[in-house]
C-alpha cells in the first residue's frame, strides 16, 4: 500500500506513522516541513519515509499531482493552529490554513486516490442534547475549529460520492498521551503537578470529557486505512471524566496534593460541557475498543513530562496522602 500522508510530524501523526512503517506501508509525507516530531524527521532522514516539500496552503498544484500520481491512500492528520483570537479572524484563519488547503489536496487527489481517512474531531457535536453522542446524532458546532472540521467533512463526503473513493471519517474524541504540548487539561495539570503548582479549574470542574490514549487512536486510524472504510466514526472510549476528577487523578499519580482552584466568571454561566461518546459503530466496523486505561495512560505521560522537565517526585511535605 502507497500512503501519502499530512500531518506525520505531529502528536497523533508521528505515532500512526510509526504504525504505518511498521505495518510495511510505503509512505510520502507532504507539507511545509515534517513537523515538531524527531521520531519523523529520523524516519525521513533513514529512508523509512519520503517527503515532499509542499508550501503550507497546498498550492502548488503540481508538487501535489506528482506526490499523489502512485497513492492507494491520503491520509489527512494534518492541522495548523490559527493565531488570531477574534471568532471572525479566527474563523477565517480555519478555512485558510486547513478547509482550503484539504480541498486543494482532494481537487488533486482528483479520482485516482481509491481511499481517504480524515481526522475529524467529537467538538463537531458541540454540547450534545443526548449521552452518549452518536455519530448519527445532529451535528452543532460551536467553536471555529469545529465548523472548519465540519465543513472538510462535509467537503469530503462530496468528493467522495463524486469520485467513488471509500471516505472513512474517524471523530476523535479528547486525545492524550506521551508527546502531548497542546495547552489542555492532562498536560495543563502534569505540568501543574510536577512544578507543585495547584491545578486551575476554569468554572466549576463538572464538564465531563472522554479521553482516549493516542496509542488507541493510531491504531484505530490505521485500521480505517487497511480496511478501507467508509463513513463517519467515534473513535473514543465511551467513558466519561469530569475536569475536577481528572485534576485529581493526575495530582495522586504524579505525587502532588491537589487543592482545586476553580476560576469563577462574573459573566453569565455558560452552559457544562457533556461529551462522552458512543463506540458501538466503530467496535462493530472496525472492531475498535479503547484498550488504555486512563490511570496508565496520564501515569506514563507524567513519566514523559519528568524525563523532558527534568523534574523527579514532590518534595516530602507536598506530596498525596
Amino acid at each position: 500500500m502507497r500512503v501519502v500522508l499530512t500531518g506525520g510530524g505531529g502528536f497523533i501523526g508521528s505515532y500512526v506513522l510509526a504504525r504505518m512503517i511498521g505495518a510495511g506501508i510505503d509512505v510520502t509525507l507532504v507539507g511545509p516541513n515534517t513537523g515538531k516530531s524527531r521520531y519523523t524527521a529520523s524516519l525521513v532522514a533513514a529512508g523509512e519515509a519520503r517527503f515532499v516539500h509542499c508550501d503550507e496552503s497546498f498550492r502548488d498544484y503540481g508538487v501535489l499531482r506528482s506526490a499523489l500520481a502512485d497513492a492507494d491512500a491520503l491520509v489527512l492528520l494534518g492541522y495548523v493552529m490559527p493565531t488570531t483570537a477574534s471568532p471572525a479572524d479566527r474563523l477565517l484563519e480555519e478555512f485558510d490554513r486547513n478547509v482550503e488547503p484539504t480541498l486543494r489536496l482532494l481537487r488533486a487527489a482528483g479520482d485516482r486516490v481509491r481511499q481517504i481517512v480524515f481526522a475529524s474531531s467529537v467538538s463537531v457535536y458541540g454540547i450534545p442534547t443526548r449521552m452518549p453522542v452518536g455519530e448519527s446524532d445532529a451535528l452543532s458546532p460551536r467553536t471555529p475549529y469545529a465548523i472548519g472540521k465540519v465543513a472538510c467533512e462535509q467537503a469530503l463526503q462530496l468528493q467522495s460520492a463524486a469520485s467513488g473513493a471509500r471516505c472513512g471519517i474517524l471523530r476523535y474524541s479528547t486525545v492524550y498521551g506521551p508527546g502531548e504540548l497542546v495547552p489542555r487539561a492532562i498536560p495543563n495539570f502534569i505540568r501543574a503537578a510536577l512544578a507543585w503548582q495547584m491545578p486551575r479549574i476554569r468554572g466549576d470542574g463538572l464538564d465531563e470529557h472522554d479521553y482516549v490514549h493516542v496509542t488507541d487512536v493510531a491504531d484505530a486510524t490505521l485500521t480505517a486505512l487497511r480496511r478501507k472504510t467508509q463513513g463517519v466514526f467515534n473513535i473514543a472510549t465511551g467513558l466519561g471524566t469530569t475536569t475536577s476528577d481528572l485534576a485529581q487523578l493526575v495530582y495522586k499519580l504524579a505525587g502532588a496534593t491537589a487543592v482545586p482552584v476553580f476560576e469563577l466568571s462574573a459573566e453569565p454561566a455558560r452552559a457544562r460541557v457533556r461529551l462522552v461518546c458512543d463506540t458501538e459503530r466503530a467496535r462493530a466496523q472496525l472492531g475498535f475498543i479503547a484498550r488504555r486505561p486512563l490511570a496508565e495512560g496520564i501515569s506514563e505521560e507524567i513519566g514523559w513530562f519528568r524525563c523532558r522537565l527534568g523534574t523527579g517526585t514532590p518534595p516530602a511535605g507536598r506530596r498525596a496522602a
